[in-house]
C-alpha cells in the first residue's frame, strides 16, 4: 500500500482484503482460493449506496460477497439481497454473502422471505472473539520484536470491533499505539492506515479529534500531513498565479480600451487560468473589447 493514501476514508475492509486476500478468507473460515477481486459498483441498481463492501471471484466460479456492519437492521438484508440479485443477473454466477458484525451485535437475522425469493447470509460475530486477550498476545509479540504473521496483522486491525471491556474509541487508540510499535515499516504503515480508516468508518464525528491526535503522532500521520501541506502549497501557488493573471488581464485591457465595464471584470475574475493566459497572449491583436467576448463567458 502506498504511503500516499489518497482515499484513506474508503471502507476499511476493502484495504484489508487487498492486503491480505487469502489470509483474510482463512480468518473467516473460507477454504476457497481467490481468482480476482470483483467489480462491486452496481450502477443499474438505485439504492442509497451502490457499492458492496467487497466481493471476490473464487476458484469454484462463485462470488463471495462481504459486508461489515455495526448495525442490525432488517432493511440491511433487503439491501444485500438487491446487491446479490443484480450481481447474479449481470454475471450469471452463484453469490454467497458473509456479514461481519462488530462486537455490539450478538445476534442478527440471517434470512429473509420476500415471497418467491428466500434469501440468507452467513453471519460472523466479532463479539465472539476476546479482543482483550488478543491485544495482550499482540502486545507481547511486538514488545519481544517477534515477526508478525498476516493472521497477527488481521487480529490487530480487527481489534477495535472485537469483544472488549473497553469502548471502541479506547480500543482504536490502543490499537493505533500498538501498531506504531511494529518494527517492520511496511506492516506498520498498512496497519496504521487500516486502523485509521476503521476509525473513519466506525467512530462518531465528535470522537474523531482524539483519534486524529493519536494518529497524527505516527509516521503515516506525518506523511499524510506532509502530503496535505504540499497540496496546500500547490493550491496556494495556483491561486496566486491566477490572481496575478486576473490583475494583468484587467490592467492590459484597461490600458488598451479604457475603463472596463463591471460585467467584463466579473467574467475575467471567474475565468480559468487558460483563458486568462490566452487573453494576455492575444491582447495585441484585439481590435475591440468585444474580441474578448469569445473567451469570456
Amino acid at each position: 500500500m502506498s504511503p500516499k493514501i489518497k482515499n484513506i476514508e474508503d471502507a476499511i475492509m476493502k484495504s484489508i482484503m487487498d492486503v491480505f486476500k487469502e489470509d483474510a478468507l482463512k480468518f473467516f473460515g473460507i477454504k476457497s482460493k481467490i481468482i480476482a477481486a470483483a467489480r462491486t459498483e452496481l450502477k443499474d441498481i438505485q439504492i442509497n449506496t451502490s457499492f458492496m463492501d467487497y466481493t471476490f471471484l473464487l476458484d469454484d466460479d462463485s462470488f463471495l460477497h462481504f459486508e461489515f456492519q455495526t448495525s442490525n437492521k432488517k432493511s440491511d438484508l433487503s439491501r444485500f439481497l438487491a446487491y446479490d440479485a443484480v450481481l447474479h443477473y449481470k454475471e450469471n454466477k452463484p453469490v454467497n454473502t458473509i456479514v461481519v458484525y462488530s462486537s455490539n451485535i450478538k445476534k442478527a437475522e440471517t434470512s429473509i422471505n420476500v415471497g418467491s425469493i428466500k434469501y440468507s447470509i452467513r453471519a460472523f460475530y466479532m463479539g465472539s472473539i476476546n479482543g482483550d486477550k488478543k491485544y495482550e498476545y499482540l502486545k507481547q509479540k511486538i514488545k519481544n520484536d517477534k515477526i508478525l504473521s498476516n493472521e497477527d496483522l488481521l487480529l490487530l486491525v480487527f481489534l477495535p470491533i472485537m469483544d472488549s471491556a473497553k469502548d471502541k474509541n479506547e480500543r482504536i487508540i490502543e490499537s493505533i499505539k500498538l501498531a506504531k510499535e511494529i518494527k517492520n515499516k511496511e506492516n506498520q504503515m498498512n496497519s496504521l492506515a487500516l486502523l485509521y480508516a476503521f476509525a473513519e468508518k466506525f467512530v462518531d464525528i465528535c470522537d474523531m479529534d482524539k483519534i486524529k491526535e493519536v494518529f497524527g503522532m505516527t509516521q503515516l500521520g506525518k506523511l499524510l500531513r506532509d502530503e496535505g501541506k504540499e497540496e496546500g502549497r500547490k493550491e496556494g501557488r495556483e491561486e496566486g498565479r491566477k490572481e496575478e493573471l486576473i490583475r494583468t488581464s484587467i490592467k492590459l485591457l484597461t490600458k488598451k480600451f479604457g475603463i472596463l465595464p463591471d460585467d467584463v471584470k466579473i467574467k475575467i475574475q471567474n475565468s480559468d487560468m487558460t483563458v486568462l493566459e490566452i487573453i494576455i497572449d492575444e491582447i495585441l491583436d484585439f481590435k475591440d473589447l468585444k474580441d474578448t467576448y469569445k473567451y469570456l463567458k
